[in-house]
């Protein structure tokens, strides 16, 4: 199957969604707002952040037998449009079953206009038709694919044999953390059950971040159908492969799922493995907050982190994504920290560093560099370097997108 290229524009999404089969929508919070864009060539590659994925029916005034756009599909007066977090569980699924460039609008009850744009086009007939099994099958995958139980914002390269991802993959994502398969939409007939799968790929436990295959999840709303004594980590094998790019089809529950869409992930740089000067020091996070457990803290106007044999794919300017905590507690948390980030001993780039979550240094959040200078390989060097004046934020972990 050829891939498809294409340009997609990336969006840091911050999502929280609890809808479950019969209750409605949970208690989750949102935790914050798009905090900048990327463009990148991919054959598709996305970012993740939603918190979990139950079950979806014909309940929250959602109706699968009419089309996204239509009103007896998407209710505009009662379930998902009427909360903040119903409005991001149909932007996730307007996002994997709509392809770029189209969009649904819907105006709710007290006359507030929203737009949901697709991207990955998983299911594009559910727009103003049905959505038939298949395109469950394909949305389901897409959905469980974006699964972050911390909400943090992650890199993902997707590969599947659906003909909108299809297969390829890149050199930047080089760890292939999992493959995501099931029906999100109606229990299964015999077992009664949500299917919500997924299986370990060979990098699951390789370069691990919270919220994702390999660290410790809270809340994930997938099982792994493939574990056994002889196969703790339950990886893909019971799967059919036809090639290394990930499974063809995956069967549980009695069911064979012919889409199933594999993760790649990028390459993670922990902070506390990386050169620290003038005062840093790895700090122990809350369990399951910080990669491999520590954030770099302590950090003046004066300290410098050095990251060394950084991966880039290409030549040129790339996007560098700096994981971080910032605790400040200040009025409206107008009381950003500074680094200059420079490449490869190229002109620092002064970036500044919102507050995350005010009097609480164990959240932690994505922050997307547009950085020139990086050579093809893995001999780049990044510098983070305090600005003199004020302090700087406490790293987690960086990768270039």
């Amino acid at each position: 199957m050829t891939p498809v290229s294409c340009r997609v524009e990336v969006r840091w999404l911050s999502l929280c969604v609890g809808v479950s089969l019969a209750a409605g929508l949970g208690g989750c919070a949102d935790t914050g707002d798009d905090v900048g864009a990327s463009t990148v060539e991919s054959d598709l590659a996305t970012t993740n952040g939603l918190n979990t994925v139950n079950g979806l029916n014909t309940v929250n005034g959602l109706d699968i037998t009419n089309g996204l756009n239509t009103v007896n599909g998407l209710n505009t007066v009662n379930g998902l449009m009427t909360t903040a977090a119903g409005r991001t569980q149909i932007s996730y699924l307007v996002r994997c079953a709509l392809p770029e460039g189209t969009s649904i609008t819907k105006t709710d009850s007290t006359g507030t206009t929203y737009t949901f744009s697709g991207l990955l086009g998983m299911a594009p007939g559910w727009q103003y038709g049905a959505c038939d099994q298949a395109c469950q099958e394909n949305v389901s995958a897409c959905m469980l694919a974006h699964v972050n139980t911390t909400g943090v914002h992650i890199p993902l390269w997707l590969v599947s044999p659906a003909t909108p991802i299809g297969w390829g993959t890149d050199p930047q994502y080089p760890n292939r953390e999992g493959t995501f398969f099931g029906n999100i939409f109606y229990a299964n007939a015999k077992s009664g059950t949500v299917d919500a799968f997924y299986c370990n790929g060979p990098g699951f436990s390789t370069d691990v971040v919270p919220g994702r295959l390999g660290a410790l999840q809270a809340g994930a709303p997938y099982s792994d159908p493939y574990t056994s004594a002889t196969d703790p980590n339950g990886d893909c094998t019971p799967c059919a492969n036809i090639r290394t790019d990930g499974p063809s089809s995956c069967r549980a529950d009695s069911v064979t799922f012919p889409t199933p869409v594999t993760v790649w992930r990028g390459q993670v740089f922990q902070a506390e493995n990386a050169t620290l000067s003038n005062g840093l020091a790895p700090i122990a996070c809350d369990p399951g907050v910080c990669s491999n457990g520590y954030r770099v803290g302590y950090a003046g106007p004066y300290s410098t982190e050095t990251f060394a044999n950084v991966r880039s794919a290409t030549n040129g300017a790339r996007v560098l994504v700096a994981y971080y905590a910032d605790g400040d507690a200040c009025l409206n948390d107008d009381c950003p920290r500074y680094f200059n980030v420079s490449v490869n001993g190229g002109a620092p780039q002064l970036t500044a560093f919102p507050v995350v979550k005010g009097g609480n240094w164990n959240v932690i959040k994505g922050m997307p560099i547009l950085l020139p200078g990086f050579v093809a390989g893995t001999t780049n060097t990044v510098v983070f370097k305090g600005d003199g004046a004020h302090p700087a934020p406490s790293l987690d972990w960086i990768e270039v997108e």
